[in-house]
Order: C-alpha cells, then sequence, then structure tokens
C-alpha cells in the first residue's frame, strides 16, 4: 500500500503484460471495476484520491487526481510476473535486501510499469522496473 502511494508522490497474468491491446483490455476491466466501487473503499488526502478493490482476484487500487482525473492503478502482482530479467538483476544488485510488493502500475493511457520495495537494515527503496528488467531506484521510502 504504502509502496503504491509513494509512487503517486511523483490481475496479473502473461495474457495482461502480452500487447497495446491486452494492456487496453486490462485498463477497460480495471475501469470498469472501479465504477463499482463502494464508498467506503475510497480515501482521499491532499496529494491524491485512491480506491481498493479485488480485480480477477488480485488486490487492485486506483489512483486519481484531488479533482477526480484518473492517474492509474496499481495491481499487485507475483514476483515471477516481473518483465525477464528483473530477478535476476534485483538478485545482483540488492543481494541481501528483502524485495517484496511487486506490482504492475497500468497508466490512464494503458501503459504498464512495474515496481517492487526492497528493504534492508531499516532502509526501504522504492525500485522501478523497466520492462526490460533494468533495476533503477524510483525513490526512498522514510522510515
Amino acid at each position: 500500500m504504502f509502496l503504491a502511494a509513494t509512487l503517486l508522490v511523483a490481475l496479473t497474468s502473461a495474457a495482461f503484460a502480452d500487447g497495446k491491446k491486452s494492456n487496453e483490455k486490462m485498463l477497460n476491466d480495471l475501469k470498469t471495476a472501479l465504477k463499482t466501487v463502494d464508498q467506503s473503499a475510497w480515501v482521499t488526502t491532499d496529494a491524491y484520491q485512491k480506491a481498493s478493490f479485488t480485480l480477477n482476484g488480485k488486490e487492485a487500487h486506483a489512483f486519481l487526481t484531488p479533482d477526480g482525473s484518473l492517474v492509474g492503478f496499481a495491481v499487485a502482482i507475483e514476483k515471477s510476473a516481473l518483465p525477464e530479467g528483473a530477478m535476476k538483476n534485483l538478485a545482483k544488485k540488492y543481494d541481501g535486501w528483502q524485495i517484496i510488493n511487486p506490482i504492475m502500475f497500468i497508466t490512464e493511457d494503458g501503459n504498464i510499469v512495474y515496481y517492487v520495495q526492497a528493504n534492508k537494515g531499516g532502509k526501504s527503496l522504492a525500485l522501478h522496473v523497466s520492462d526490460k528488467g533494468k533495476i533503477s531506484i524510483y525513490n526512498r521510502i522514510p522510515s
């Protein structure tokens, strides 16, 4: 949850990750599910509005700007659903770090990006995972 909120300060299967057409289908499925979310599932802060719901058995969160414009959807995924080479690169670059909370973030225009959280010795990082499996620091998460 915190990782998804951190992403704003700045469902999954192989079928969803393959090509623009499946990205659009997933985006449409998420938008449809969002319309049915009960008001009690919404959290509003100064920075964003967030709705939490489940789609196809996966935890999902919709993020909107304070004025109600869609930013995108964060969907919890398994580490195995990260782009090819990501786990190998994480193991090499972040040896000894605990890798948790992998998410797929689908933007309002259907683009997909991936993030994970890495923890070690009181430090916590939000890491961006490129579609080629390259790892970069997205944000440092305050403790």
